[in-house]
């Protein structure tokens, strides 16, 4: 790699006050510095020279880079396209050529001990923390999924959507879901600047995969503006782990034999056979036995989350809330399934991770009932979703439905699924409806409340607010216009379907 000049007018504006007229996009490679005393000088070189000897000798400067000591006016050759950068003539010319001599002793020893890193496989952190050692440039990489996997120390401190444990926020990433301009951004091939909502200005530089992005090195950037050298610096960095990335960092935290067991999953998932044998093995594997208590949760993303970058990261979050458990990912939803013979608190994130992680991507969940065989694991993924559905229509506000919850209203739907409401209810409850309805009475649903209360009178009156009397009236008068006998248990097991039929029917 060769230093540019734009990364000497970096450098040098680290530890002294410049001016420059050199152009952002002119970052032209220099092979050397040296003194001038005399002779025509050499393109690609940086000179050191007084500040009166350059204007005394101008006409030989044409396309020429110097650095002189003694300040320069904006306006200087302006017309000799001479490239110059200027300190304060309190700094001596030995002294002056000490601090160039520092910048390009420093951008080599970077770039050796860069490299020295990657060839021994050292972390990325490590990796970016020689940037902000050398130029004080804070940055992290974080992959499609926005895990941080590596990361300089001050980086969470000053940008808040990184969080103490060195990992994206969540409303962040809601956020980036959302932005057009993140998603488009990930087909980009060099250093580019990217705004984030909070108006933060970022230096990144996409790694890739057979072509495909896989994470994004990040760094901090003042304003808008590219500033002298700093694109270069975070173009090499970037360049030294592209190289080497595929091979040493890429890799997603599966289980072991992490292909092999997701495709056993898969297929279980699809309800296709699997060899038990092969399943066995590979549970194993993970510490998983057949016969451990498991349960599924079905995650139902809104279409607009549906893009790569938010699911990778969701599907991590997912990972994250229960202690063990295999994620399956199935077009804009996941199907986690939960090994609870292995969790210490089964219920704890239901309580309190699980609502507010739904509720921060627009997400809801079907859970199944507990099983205690995974090869059944389809049986339970149906159960999730129809709990999904069922819960869905009947309870819109909530953002999780367990299957137990809502068995019962599934039940009633299947009764009514080849026949009308009509046909499967007691005639009873048609007979005592028409009759309200004509003499404003409220025999069905003093029909219902009683057979609710498992026959208290006591119980029924109060609830109806009226006198045990007026109950005994009713229950009779219900009798004499139905016929039937509130005594016999299939007539009023008849009925309670019938109510709830009602329910889903009306």
């Amino acid at each position: 790699m060769d230093i540019t000049v734009g990364v000497i007018v970096y450098a040098l504006s680290l530890d002294t006050t410049i001016r420059t007229n050199i152009d952002l996009d002119n970052d032209l490679p220099i092979e050397a510095y040296e003194m001038w005393a005399q002779g025509i000088p050499r393109s690609n070189v940086l000179y050191i020279i007084d500040k009166d000897r350059l204007l005394q000798t101008r006409a030989i400067w044409r396309k020429k880079f110097v650095i002189c000591n003694g300040w320069l006016k904006d306006d200087a050759f302006k017309d000799q396209e001479l490239y110059w950068i200027s300190v304060s003539e309190s700094i001596t010319l030995y002294e002056l050529a000490g601090l160039v001599q520092r910048v390009f002793y420093q951008y080599f020893q970077w770039y050796i001990r860069l490299e020295t890193l990657i060839r021994k496989k050292e972390s990325l952190s490590s990796m970016l923390e020689t940037l902000r050692e050398t130029y004080r440039i804070i940055s992290c990489i974080a992959t499609e999924s926005m895990e941080i996997i590596g990361i300089c120390s001050d980086f969470e401190g000053s940008n808040t959507w990184v969080d103490q444990g060195k990992r994206t926020t969540l409303p962040m990433v809601n956020d980036l879901v959302a932005d057009v301009d993140f998603r488009d951004s990930a087909v980009y091939d060099d250093v580019f600047l990217y705004q984030n909502i909070d108006q933060e200005w970022y230096y990144c530089y996409n790694f890739k995969i057979d072509g495909q992005y896989r994470a994004r090195l990040v760094a901090n950037a003042e304003s808008h503006q590219k500033t002298h050298g700093v694109q270069k610096l975070i173009h090499d960095l970037g360049m030294c782990i592209a190289d080497v990335y595929e091979e040493h960092y890429s890799q997603e935290p599966f289980f072991q034999d992490g292909k092999e067991w997701r495709e056993l999953l898969y297929s279980l998932v699809q309800g296709r056979e699997v060899d038990r044998n092969d399943l066995q093995r590979f549970s194993k594997r993970c510490h998983w036995e057949l016969d451990h208590a498991y349960q599924v949760i079905l995650f139902q993303f809104q279409d607009g989350a549906c893009g790569g970058i938010g699911m990778d990261y969701y599907r991590a979050q997912i990972r994250d809330l229960f202690q063990d458990c295999h994620v399956v990912r199935e077009s804009d939803r996941f199907i986690c399934i939960r090994n609870l013979t292995r969790c210490e608190d089964r219920d704890k994130a239901y309580e309190q991770v699980l609502p507010y992680f739904l509720r921060e991507t627009l997400c809801k969940a079907g859970i199944s009932n507990v099983f205690y065989d995974l090869s059944c694991l389809h049986r339970y993924c149906l159960e999730a979703e129809q709990a999904l559905l069922t819960g869905g229509r009947i309870d819109g506000t909530q953002w999780y439905y367990t299957f137990s919850r809502y068995v019962v209203s599934y039940m009633m739907e299947q009764c009514i699924r080849e026949f009308t409401a009509e046909d499967v209810c007691h005639p009873a409850i048609a007979v005592l409806r028409d009759y309200d309805a004509e003499h404003e009475t409220h025999l069905l649903e003093s029909l219902e409340v009683f057979l609710r209360e498992r026959h208290s009178i006591t119980y029924t009156a109060k609830l109806l607010d009226i006198h045990r009397t007026t109950l005994l009236v009713r229950l009779d008068r219900i009798r004499q216009l139905t016929g039937i006998d509130l005594d016999d248990y299939e007539t009023c097991l008849h009925l309670m379907i019938s109510f709830e039929i009602r329910k889903i029917s009306l």
